[in-house]
């Protein structure tokens, strides 16, 4: 029994500290943290509907990306999922490679099995190296040819000040320049591209998983405090998405929050702590209350809202009303709601007219700038009157 104590406490340890090279506890203390002198790097908050920027510094700067890496790496899974390319229940067999990756991980040993799902929330949740390594070797053969297909990603979202040398994000010992770098403005970009897939937007909120295998059988914990009840760093509409660790890129996250209608991206890079006012969870809490507390979601034009009355050229009846084909949503600052304006514009119609055909449209305009424009819609048919009433109209 004590042989066993003693086992378990070691390998108890040896977790705590491998986990710890990539989403560990403790000082950062590499060159390129708190840049800004305010206890990050870089900071960049975005509204993804409108892509209004709410809040930027150093967002432009390419730095080091520790795990905030795997965003990419599981954007190039999904996208091979949805392709019929791979498939959810695939298997994957570890290699040597992989079961030796280090850092966080689920202990994967040479030879296992995984199904890509499995691999998925391993990298998501636990933001496991070992799945990560995995799943690039199924797809791209190696994670340096996988690596080629991340950055091919990239250059397709246009981001600008990214590349990939690896899937998962952990320093590279023999060439330390040979590490993944981004911009807080392109893992906004990439955590909102992550966000579009169901799959993903429920990882990226799951606190624990329950999974266990031959050598780990603890679950999946994710490093994200802001998802997590229990933690001090909780943020109750903390939404996902990615965390990050190393000593290259200190303290970071692609954090995503929804508050009511408005949901808002944010990135911190290079903080100083692990928890508490330093740590890149409470300086993300702080950018998203300034944003939710300054601007607001509004829905000036809502689909089906009647807009006017159009006259019809020839018709059974004279008019017919004119409903909104969409609805049209605006980013505001609060008390500029009044700055929002709806102006409908109405078309020649002619019968017959069919539900739903185009008879004008609708402008949204904030102060003198356009925000939206939408058909105008007829509601209902008017049917062309008969010849003969042209002539005898009683």
């Amino acid at each position: 029994m004590k042989r066993c104590f003693v086992a378990l406490f070691v390998v108890a340890i040896a977790s705590a500290a491998l986990a710890q090279e990539e989403e560990g506890a403790g000082a950062a203390k590499g060159a390129q943290v708190n840049m800004t002198g305010k206890g990050y790097s870089a900071a960049y908050v975005i509204e993804p509907a409108s892509k209004r920027v709410l809040f930027e510094e150093n967002a432009h700067v390419p730095l080091p990306t520790a795990s905030m890496a795997k965003m990419m790496t599981c954007i190039v899974a999904m996208e091979q999922i949805q392709s019929g390319q791979l498939k959810l229940d695939t298997p994957v067999t570890v290699s040597a490679r992989s079961s030796k990756i280090g850092g966080s991980q689920i202990f994967a040993r040479e030879g296992q099995v995984f199904p890509v799902q499995t691999l998925l929330a391993a990298i998501m949740i636990r933001s496991a190296n070992d799945a990560a390594e995995m799943m690039a070797e199924k797809i791209g053969g190696s994670a340096e040819a996988f690596a080629d297909l991340m950055n091919d990603k990239a250059r397709q979202l246009n981001l600008k000040e990214t590349t990939f040398y690896d899937p998962h994000g952990l320093p590279n010992s023999q060439d330390p320049k040979r590490i993944d770098v981004s911009s807080a403005h392109d893992l906004a970009v990439m955590g909102m591209e992550l966000m579009k897939y169901p799959l993903m937007r429920e990882y990226a909120k799951t606190p624990w998983m329950a999974f266990t295998n031959a050598t780990y059988t603890s679950g999946l914990t994710n490093p994200n405090h802001m998802i997590n009840p229990k933690s001090r760093d909780y943020y109750g509409d903390a939404t996902g998405i990615k965390t990050g660790y190393s000593a290259p890129a200190g303290y970071c996250i692609t954090a995503s929050a929804k508050r009511g209608d408005l949901e808002i991206v944010a990135v911190v890079m290079g903080a100083r702590a692990a928890s508490g006012a330093e740590s890149s969870f409470e300086i993300a809490a702080r950018l998203f209350n300034d944003s939710f507390s300054h601007w607001r979601q509004l829905t000036p034009l809502k689909k089906g809202t009647v807009v006017g009355q159009v006259a019809v050229a020839d018709g059974q009846t004279k008019t017919v009303a004119a409903v909104a084909s969409a609805d049209v949503k605006t980013l505001v600052q609060r008390g500029q709601e009044s700055s929002v304006n709806v102006r409908f514009v109405p078309g020649n119609v002619t019968a017959p007219v069919r539900a739903g055909q185009q008879i004008g449209f609708i402008v949204v305009n904030q102060g003198a700038q356009q925000i939206g424009k939408v058909p105008a819609v007829a509601q209902t048919a008017v049917e062309k009157q008969p010849l003969w009433r042209k002539f005898w109209p009683f």
